[in-house]
């Protein structure tokens, strides 16, 4: 692993002190974050409730019901369908206490909270191995067969940004059903693949919670909202496990804002899918293999011989570009780092300097 690299992405206070870089210098690349920022009515919601002393003064709406109903609307399903919380984290340990899961599968690489949280809960962590061959794809048989009573997955997965068509994962699901393993699915950057989302199928499957993010696509991570989608009755267990007020007045009226965009979302995706085409071809020509993702992000098998601490540590200092070392992804060989996608211009600047450190590295 390469020293005191950060444990997630998009922590420039640290590398801006590790490297002696201005913050406002460093572009970060490391954080999968919609480059456009947010959709404009969230700035000007901001503003305008900023100016009503009340929001700072009156407790949030305990049952949230208002953003309840916008994420259900956005989503596809019931209000009574949603638990709203500041982050997946305490989502996914909720459903932990809620299902009082015993021994978890894990396909691996995979984010690295997944497996502390599991450890948190006292949860057994089956690890079940994703290769590169198979470009990181999920095999249905592996994950129903063994003696787990729970699996945790990501659509599109992460780091690679492989996508799981929605055909693949129903046959899952309803495979799990059959044995009763109950399927934890991370959705948190389906909003590139609406398509393929499980999100409106979880009352016919009880086995099934799905996890989603509101803050990546929409491009508001500061405000720390996520949600988790379960048939009603888990539903009503999940909020019985989390603490009160999960969700300030600011952020849920932001959000509720952010959600009522929808051509900000088609923009979204459509800018996404062509800058990241040509992001990939322009990293394929230096000889930087990537992988066909469906998310905002691309994970990089640097050529042979390169060294990645040097490359990364190069592209900082020499350019002020901060990508994501992959080091604390489990299996992970060490030849790998990822890359969002930002703007066009971005990009560009990425590619530049990317192939001047190859010479370095």
């Amino acid at each position: 692993m390469i020293e005191l690299v950060p444990l997630h992405g998009g922590q420039l206070r640290q590398i801006s002190e590790r490297f002696n870089i201005p913050l406002s210098q460093l572009i970060d690349f490391s954080a999968n974050i919609n480059p456009d920022g947010p959709p404009p009515a969230v700035l000007s919601n901001l503003r305008t409730n900023l100016e009503n002393i009340s929001i700072l003064t009156a407790y949030p709406d305990l049952e949230q019901a208002g953003l309840k109903r916008s994420i259900a609307d956005y989503a596809g399903v019931h209000p009574k369908n949603i638990v709203v919380a500041n982050g997946f984290i305490p989502l996914l340990e909720s459903a932990l206490r809620t299902l009082r899961v015993k021994r978890c599968l894990l396909p691996v690489p995979a984010f690295v909270e997944y497996r502390r949280s599991l450890a948190r809960a006292g949860v057994e962590i089956e690890p079940h191995i994703l290769t590169s061959d198979s470009n990181f794809r999920y095999d249905v048989h592996a994950l129903v067969h063994g003696g787990h009573d729970a699996v945790l997955l990501a659509n599109p997965q992460n780091p690679s940004g492989v996508l799981t068509t929605r055909n693949i994962l129903f046959q899952l699901v309803s495979e799990c059903a059959d044995r009763n393993i109950t399927v934890l699915l991370d959705e948190a950057f389906i909003d590139y693949a609406p398509l393929d989302s499980l999100t409106r199928d979880v009352e016919r499957f009880a086995n099934l919670i799905v996890f989603r993010s509101v803050t990546k696509f929409h491009g508001i991570p500061g405000l720390r909202v996520a949600y988790a989608v379960a048939n009603e009755a888990i539903a009503r267990s999940l909020n019985e496990h989390l603490p009160p007020w999960p969700i300030t007045t600011l952020a849920s009226c932001a959000v509720i804002a952010a959600l009522a965009d929808h051509p900000f979302a088609e923009r979204t995706k459509l800018h996404n899918d062509g800058r990241k085409a040509r992001l990939n071809g322009d990293l394929d020509a230096l000889g930087i293999h990537t992988y066909p993702s469906a998310a905002n992000f691309l994970l990089l098998r640097l050529p042979d011989g390169t060294s990645v601490e040097r490359l990364w540590k190069h592209m900082i200092a020499e350019h002020h570009i901060v990508l994501r070392d992959c080091s604390n992804y489990e299996t992970l060989p060490s030849r790998y780092l990822r890359t969002a996608i930002r703007t066009a211009e971005e990009n560009n600047k990425l590619v530049g300097a990317v192939a001047q450190s190859l010479q370095f590295c």
